[in-house]
C-alpha cells in the first residue's frame, strides 16, 4: 500500500479580523462577566455593538441618493428586496474613511426598523471585562448623547452607542 502523500493547500492565513471571529469563545467561558461586542471602525473612530444589534454585513451595494436629505444620509439601498436607508457617520464623528480599507455596510435592526451604516473593513469580535469600562473622552457634539459605554483595550478606546438614538438624531 503506497504511503499517503499530503499536498499543502497553500492557503494564506486568515486576516486577524476573521481569525478573531472564528476563535473559540474561551474568554467568555472563563469569565461569565465578559462583555462581548462586535467592533468596527469608521475612519479612526472605533465602535462596538452587541452582536444581536447588528443584523447583516454586506459589501457596498448601489446607493440611490435622495434629494434634500441630510448629508449623513447617503440614500437608499436594496438589500434582498428590502429598501434600507444608508448612513455615513464619518462627518458626525469628525473623521474620514480610511483609504486602504474596503468599505462595507453594517445593518442594524430588522425588517422596517433596519438601517445601514458605512464602515471601514471587516468587524471583529471584542471581549471586554467590566474593569475595561472608562469614562468617555471628548466626542463630537452630535454623538455625545448616544454613548452607552466606552471600553479601553490596550491604548484604544471603543465606543458603544445607542444606534437607534444616533440614527434617529441624524434624520430629525
Amino acid at each position: 500500500m503506497p504511503a499517503a502523500f499530503h499536498l499543502p493547500l497553500g492557503l494564506p492565513p486568515l486576516p486577524p479580523e476573521l481569525a478573531a471571529l472564528t476563535a473559540p469563545a474561551a474568554a467568555v467561558e472563563e469569565n461569565p462577566n465578559a462583555i462581548v461586542r462586535q467592533g468596527f471602525r469608521i475612519g479612526h473612530m472605533r465602535l462596538a455593538v452587541p452582536f444581536a444589534t447588528a443584523s447583516e454585513l454586506t459589501e457596498m451595494p448601489n446607493v440611490y441618493p435622495l434629494p434634500r436629505m441630510p448629508a449623513n444620509l447617503l440614500g437608499l439601498v436594496n438589500l434582498h428586496g428590502r429598501i434600507v436607508p444608508l448612513f455615513d457617520l464619518a462627518n458626525l464623528f469628525e473623521t474620514s474613511h480610511l483609504p486602504r480599507e474596503k468599505r462595507m455596510v453594517l445593518v442594524f435592526g430588522h425588517g422596517n426598523d433596519a438601517a445601514g451604516i458605512v464602515i471601514d473593513g471587516l468587524p471583529r469580535r471584542l471581549v471586554f471585562s467590566p474593569d475595561d469600562q472608562i469614562l468617555a473622552p471628548a466626542l463630537p457634539a452630535g454623538a455625545v448623547d448616544a454613548v452607552i459605554a466606552t471600553y479601553l483595550q490596550g491604548k484604544d478606546a471603543w465606543f458603544e452607542f445607542n444606534y437607534a438614538q444616533l440614527l434617529d438624531h441624524l434624520v430629525n
